[in-house]
């Protein structure tokens, strides 16, 4: 599955260059026009121009955005820019209508909730960290849209035989009904922890924010040493911003959302880097030692 996440984000890369005009107007590797047209039954919607032409992501529209998925106000959680920006770019490609959110954002409670019901919610669901959305697409069935995503081999695609699709930004993988997995609980004991990107595309000398998912169990503990690779090849080193300490603990859901190290000026320019984090306190020896991000571009 890697190697083929890996050829997907290379096909992407040709057929959207990196210019320094697109660069500039987009983020992601997967992103639309910009524009994306979102509703929700109980909490409204409209035509959300969450990027300017210019290339920067307004916190008013990324607000708004978060109360249409459903993101209490005072939750420190919000709905990532990168599912935004995917369906963005699934409403452009497949040329559907209004997207509805039929489940958005979902605190601890509320998935745990939806579990005792025998609903089939994981315990690592990514709707708890604004990383996922059960949508229907106006114009578009949802197997059409299941299929298009898994096509993509880039994120998360689930489908129940309903017109609700389960669309994530995490690992590329998709599922049904019968192999959803849900009730061997794959992600207890941290055994599937993620690393995310704030974005995809970045220049030398750029601040990069990350956010680990799919912890069950607090508290864990990472190195502030990084490493950046290129095809497994460790080719820069960096360091976590503010770490006193030779193991940063992270206590809770919104530490682990506030990673920062700066990319080092002056690096090649690499299409398919990943950021290499280790841990240095992990409640279960099923947690991995170390984890590998999403790709991301530098130039």
């Amino acid at each position: 599955m890697p190697n083929a996440a890996l050829c997907s984000v290379a096909a992407l890369l040709l057929l959207f260059p990196l210019t320094a005009g697109a660069s500039a107007s987009r983020r992601f590797f997967l992103e639309g026009d910009g524009i994306v047209h979102l509703v929700n039954a109980h909490t409204g919607g409209g035509v959300m121009a969450y990027r300017t032409p210019g290339g920067d992501y307004p916190k008013s529209v990324h607000r708004r955005i978060n109360q249409i998925f459903g993101v209490p106000p005072h939750a420190s959680e919000g709905i990532a820019l990168r599912l935004v920006a995917l369906l963005d770019y699934l409403q452009d490609h497949l040329r559907g209508g209004p997207i509805r959110i039929v489940s958005g954002y979902r605190s601890p409670a509320d998935n745990e909730g939806l579990r005792r019901r025998g609903r089939l919610a994981a315990r690592t669901s990514m709707h708890l960290e604004g990383m996922a959305a059960d949508i229907e697409m106006e114009g578009v069935e949802g197997k059409r849209l299941w299929e298009f995503v898994r096509s993509l081999d880039c994120c998360g695609a689930g489908y129940y035989h309903a017109s609700a699709v389960h669309i994530d930004v995490g690992p590329s993988r998709f599922w049904d009904e019968t192999s959803t997995g849900v009730e061997q609980d794959l992600g207890a004991r941290n055994r599937l922890v993620l690393l995310r990107t704030e974005w995809d595309l970045y220049r030398a000398g750029e601040q990069v924010r990350m956010a680990l998912g799919r912890i069950t169990d607090y508290p864990i503990g990472v190195r502030p040493a990084i490493q950046v690779t290129d095809r497994g090849r460790v080719v820069a080193a960096a360091r976590l911003e503010h770490a006193r300490t030779t193991c940063v603990i992270i206590p809770n859901r919104g530490a682990a959302r506030s990673l920062v190290w700066t990319i080092p000026r002056g690096l090649t320019p690499l299409d398919r880097a990943r950021v290499r984090l280790s841990f240095c306190h992990r409640p279960s020896p099923d947690m991995p030692e170390a984890i590998e991000s999403n790709p991301i571009s530098i130039r």
